[in-house]
């Protein structure tokens, strides 16, 4: 079931936090870096992010998240996240269509996402985005900028 996380209570957001953790883990295995920021996140900089988070539970697990931002048409999807024991369960494409299913007047998302993440890249791929630019941070860590336009639900 997919519904909103309210991360204004410490404890919904430190779930969230404990989930980000261990999803982010995976990537910066795939990436070959461990200085990926939201590894480095913490209770309070989720509760003062300013962005609209959707759970997936499996009972009373929280298995899956995804928090995106609105800039006018465009949803910036900011984090996708979904605990490793559960991946290729369609948990990351549930939460993509229920943001997409929020947001019918919206008509384009970008997301970055670490360029050495092949598995992340073919799941944007599938779902309609297309990979746009390539930026390195201050970490040193290469990310794919891909966006998709004009849905229809």
């Amino acid at each position: 079931m997919i519904r909103e996380l309210q991360l204004a209570d410490k404890k919904t957001a430190a779930k969230v936090l404990h989930l980000q953790r261990r999803a982010y883990a995976i990537e910066a295995q795939l990436i070959g870096s461990t200085a990926l920021p939201p590894l480095r996140d913490t209770v309070d900089a989720l509760q003062q992010c300013g962005e609209r988070f959707f759970g997936y539970c499996q009972g009373k697990r929280l298995v899956g998240a995804i928090a995106y931002k609105r800039n006018g048409p465009t949803l910036r999807l900011c984090r996708l996240m979904v605990d490793p024991d559960c991946f290729r369960q369609g948990i990351a494409s549930a939460l993509l269509a229920f943001v997409l299913q929020q947001e019918p007047s919206a008509s384009g998302m970008v997301v970055t996402t670490g360029s050495g993440n092949a598995p992340a890249i073919r799941f944007y791929e599938r779902h309609g985005f297309h990979a746009i630019e390539h930026i390195e941070t201050s970490e040193g860590i290469e990310l794919t900028k891909l966006v998709k336009k004009n849905w229809k639900i």
